[in-house]
This record gives structure tokens, sequence and C-alpha cells, in this order.
């Protein structure tokens, strides 16, 4: 767990812990993109929805130039 996402914000309690511990560990899997993972995500990957050996990058929209 990354040490400085937990203190951003005071956390009164054992529950609120809990509940950002959680929010953060769905950031984690399902939101960011790890280098180790070729950029994927760590749900995609074992969901086998991604490679973990092939960037799965998002491709630019062509835009029209007129």
């Amino acid at each position: 767990m990354e040490y400085e996402k937990l203190f951003l914000e005071e956390i009164p309690d054992a529950l609120d812990l809990v509940r950002h511990a959680e929010d953060y560990r769905i950031e984690y899997n399902t939101v960011r993109p790890h280098e180790a993972l070729a950029w994927n995500r760590p749900h995609d990957v074992h969901a086998s929805t991604a490679d973990p050996l092939v960037p799965n990058f998002l491709k630019p929209a062509n835009l029209p130039t007129t």
C-alpha cells in the first residue's frame, strides 16, 4: 500500500481507513496502468483481456485537418 496515499487527508477511525484502503486497491488494480505489465492494468491482465508483454495504449484519434 502506498504510504503517501493514506496520508493525503486525515483518517479519523479504522472504518474510514478500511474504506480508504479499499478505494486505493480498486484504483491500483483497475484504473492505474503498470509499467511492469507493459502499461496494462492488473485486472485486465488477470482477466486475460490484456497481454502483460504487449502495451495496450489508446490509439490517437486522427482529426480532420480542414
